[in-house]
């Protein structure tokens, strides 16, 4: 966990705002989630999550974290090969963190030196890995071999076909993870309203699942 908020504070910067190009010093609910979630280990020494479902506020800096950590999972977890995505109902949603994450790499001297900016990609040669955006169409996930998905909005989702896709492209990794970040929905019809509710059995005991995350 210390090793993912010395990356952040150390080499991501704010994009926007009176803060533009400063580093990137973690809010306090972020520090606590980081290390949870990076900081909790299984029997073998791996990540014990694989989910995490964050219900958070607007304007509480989700998008920026988001795009910190798509670049954490890129460069510097340790993972060869590494394909991370950005996911949204819509590709225009999906760019938001991509696109802040392309910022941050542009006004960061040390993460310009090494990463290769593309229009929808973003490009690790070193290690022969890359982080994009995509939609939230199943068929566009079919192929890959994900090691981390960072899901923006999820309550616009409608169904949890696309979900279940990018879980089941992760199977070959050591430890992939997949990030939902959402603000308040209304729809509990939907596949968020599904996580909101299997989130909420899981901290009250009622289900089990040592891999399953949520704040």
């Amino acid at each position: 966990a210390a090793h993912v908020v010395s990356f952040i504070e150390k080499f991501c910067v704010h994009i926007e705002g009176q803060w533009a190009g400063k580093p990137f010093i973690l809010l306090d609910w972020q520090k606590e989630f980081i290390g949870e979630l990076f900081g909790t280990l299984d029997d073998n020494g791996l990540r014990q999550y694989r989910e995490a479902y964050i219900e958070i506020a607007r304007k509480q800096g989700k998008s920026s974290l988001g795009a910190a950590l798509a670049l954490y999972m890129l460069v510097a977890d340790g993972e060869y090969g590494a394909q991370v995505v950005s996911v949204a109902k819509t590709r225009e949603q999906a760019r938001i963190i991509f696109s802040m994450a392309a910022k941050m790499v542009h006004m960061s001297p040390a993460l310009s030196s090494i990463l290769e900016v593309q229009k929808y990609a973003i490009l690790y040669p070193k290690t022969q890995s890359i982080y994009k955006c995509i939609a939230a169409e199943a068929g566009s996930a079919h192929g890959m071999n994900l090691h981390a998905v960072l899901y923006d909005e999820l309550h616009t989702i409608e169904d949890g076909e696309m979900y279940d896709v990018l879980k089941s492209s992760m199977g070959a990794r050591r430890q992939p993870l997949i990030m939902s970040f959402t603000t308040a929905g209304t729809n509990r019809n939907s596949f968020c309203y599904t996580i909101h509710e299997y989130a909420i059995n899981v901290k009250k005991g009622m289900r089990t699942d040592p891999r399953f995350l949520s704040r």
